[in-house]
């Protein structure tokens, strides 16, 4: 076994604070503030020889065809305020959760103070509060206020990338069988108690809608999970696996639950689907389960549901949830906050007493008052650019090459963070994360390195750009790169609404122009882009994130770009392409099928 490093690093940031880059962090990239990032002692993760070995051949075939080219991986910036609140510092691993909202209030860590003349916190939500609905499996409107509602299956150190039990205690994982075990005392707002019973209906129904987990839990040849996933007694759920999974890739598949599925609000749907005779019959039910509106919920957290209208949502402490005690005030409310612009504002004039996450640029940062504290939460994820893969001219390799390799990613990652320090430019693009703590040269890439290409991280390089672009049939003419007469065009289009993402986009285009390609940024309404354009594939190139956001293992970031239905129906991606090898021993040619080694990924080591 090896040890894998998941190092914190923390320092003081001009102007917002609490982790910081590490690598190659520059006097312009921090925001003027100067600080020095110091690395801790990493907490030790241990990963098999035979999943680090294909962890690394799939970081080498996406480094060498670049089916997606990651620009900048990020911190997510937290707020919380400290006038009339107890709240960790911001350098404090216990800020390092997912997410500080969730969870500070239900360990007694984020308490109004003896002198506080409030009892109540104030968040914010996206959604109008009366048209916000908390039906986990209707996607539409299902608002903040699910972080206090509810409780999550377990806890998760997003620095130590550490699991701890909550509404599920404890879990052991013996071959094919997971045993979870749902903690004492837990209770519906309605009275009655939590049982494993509840715990396997979240399950199910989460696998009946599609969800991740159907792939190691396989239904019987009627599409029935009913017998892989059973509560033995009232405090114990067992999950039956098809095969030996990765215990690390179970478990983040479960962690971030919630408890929603309260019997007598969706107990019915549980039973039809285990009884359903046919996979039109479960299609049926599905869809009344996905089209359910529920506007007032029996929730299983430390708050309580009390009322909500177009302004904002209000919750009551709920007095018998276990961790009641830790709590010392009586009411959160979420305020009806649609845009940055307003959260930002929010917390300027003292209206909100944090946020989970929320990006805010330096020259904002600089407007809060001393009592906010702004904290950096690793999100194992950032802004990249996507490749469609039946689109001319990027569905050749050599073009997206050459894109790398003129594109600057620092100047992209200094540009998006908008002087915030809260983005680092990606040194290897190879769909690895952890590049604020050196885990990707550290643990992931060890002993390999030196097979990767930077294509430039700090600088463009475009006498390799050239050479990639005549390979490919191009010639510069008139300062534009052309074939056939037609100039080279690389439109990148995305979200008008993320503005570290614009920022990013714009700087990237400059920089081709400047090179000799043809590039604009075509920004789009958020709901037009995401609905219309990336699900119908209507790019050449689009912005993305390049990694399954918030989990650390890299099967996750794998999955996604090779296994994944954005993969198939969005970017077009084909199930085999042709990379050269990194290790021998895991497969005899050039031509290869991704999935196939994610899948391998998914198993080894168990």
């Amino acid at each position: 076994m090896q040890a894998l490093g998941a190092a914190g690093v923390t320092a003081g940031l001009a102007g917002c604070g609490g982790q910081q880059a590490t690598q190659r962090t520059t006097e312009s990239e921090d925001g003027g503030g100067g600080a020095d990032a110091a690395t801790e002692t990493a907490t030790p993760i241990e990963v098999d020889s035979e999943s680090l070995a294909l962890i690394q051949e799939l970081a080498y075939v996406t480094n060498q065809t670049l089916p997606v080219l990651p620009l900048q991986e990020k911190l997510a910036q937290s707020f919380q305020t400290t006038d009339d609140w107890n709240v960790p510092s911001k350098d404090s691993e216990k800020i390092q959760t997912y997410w500080p909202t969730d969870w500070l209030p239900r360990y007694g860590e984020w308490t109004a103070t003896d002198a506080s003349p409030d009892e109540r916190m104030t968040l914010a939500q996206w959604a109008v509060p009366k048209d916000s609905q908390y039906n986990t499996w209707n996607a539409k409107n299902f608002a903040e206020p699910r972080r206090t509602l509810f409780d999550r299956f377990m806890n998760y150190n997003l620095e130590s990338q550490e699991y701890s039990g909550y509404l599920v205690s404890e879990w052991e994982l013996d071959g094919e069988t997971l045993t979870l075990t749902v903690r004492e005392g837990q209770t519906w707002h309605d009275g009655t108690p939590v049982t494993a019973t509840d715990v396997v209906n979240q399950i199910k129904l989460d696998i009946y809608n599609g969800g991740s987990l159907r792939r190691f839990v396989a239904p019987d040849d009627e599409g029935n999970v009913a017998g892989r996933v059973t509560a033995p007694d009232e405090s114990t759920a067992e999950i039956s696996l098809a095969t030996t999974v990765n215990e690390d890739i179970l478990l983040a598949y479960l962690q971030p639950k919630y408890l929603v599925a309260h019997e007598e609000t969706y107990g019915e749907f549980v039973t039809r689907l285990d009884e359903a005779d046919s996979s039109d019959e479960r299609s049926t039910i599905l869809g009344e389960l996905t089209s359910k509106v529920v506007s007032e919920p029996v929730g299983s957290g430390p708050f309580k549901f009390e009322d909500a209208d177009t302004q904002r949502t209000l919750l009551s402490k709920y007095e018998d949830h276990p961790d009641a005690g830790n709590v010392n005030f009586d009411e959160i409310e979420y305020l009806y906050k649609p845009s940055n612009q307003s959260r930002w504002n929010s917390l300027i004039n003292g209206e909100t007493d944090g946020s989970a996450t929320l990006f805010m640029p330096k020259n904002k940062l600089n407007q809060l008052p001393d009592s906010v504290q702004t904290s950096l939460i690793p999100r194992h994820w950032g802004l990249g650019l996507l490749f469609n893969h039946e689109r001319e001219p990027v569905s050749d390799p050599r073009v997206r090459k050459a894109i790398a390799h003129a594109i600057d990613r620092e100047a992209v990652a200094m540009n998006s963070g908008a002087g915030t320090n809260s983005k680092i430019a990606v040194t290897y693009p190879s769909g690895l994360t952890s590049e604020l703590s050196g885990q990707v040269e550290g643990t992931w890439l060890d002993g390999v390195v030196d097979q990767f290409e930077t294509y430039g991280r700090g600088e463009s390089q475009t006498d390799k750009a050239a050479a990639l672009l005549e390979e490919a049939g191009y010639e510069k003419q008139n300062e534009t790169w052309r074939k056939d007469g037609e100039p080279l065009r690389i439109p990148i289009k995305g979200p008008a609404g993320f503005s570290d993402w614009v920022a990013g986009a714009q700087t990237a285009v400059s920089q081709l122009n400047q090179f000799g390609i043809k590039s604009e940024s075509v920004m789009k309404d958020n709901s037009a882009y995401w609905g219309q354009d990336y699900v119908n594939g209507d790019f050449v190139v689009a912005l993305q994130g390049w990694a399954s956001y918030d989990n650390s293992h890299p099967y996750f970031h794998f999955k996604f770009l090779y296994d994944s239905s954005d993969a198939a129906d969005y970017w077009n991606m084909p199930e085999q392409i042709d990379s050269p090898v990194l290790h021998d021993q895991l497969r005899d040619g050039e031509a290869v099928t991704p999935a196939e080694l994610v899948t391998e990924l998914s198993t080894a080591g168990e």
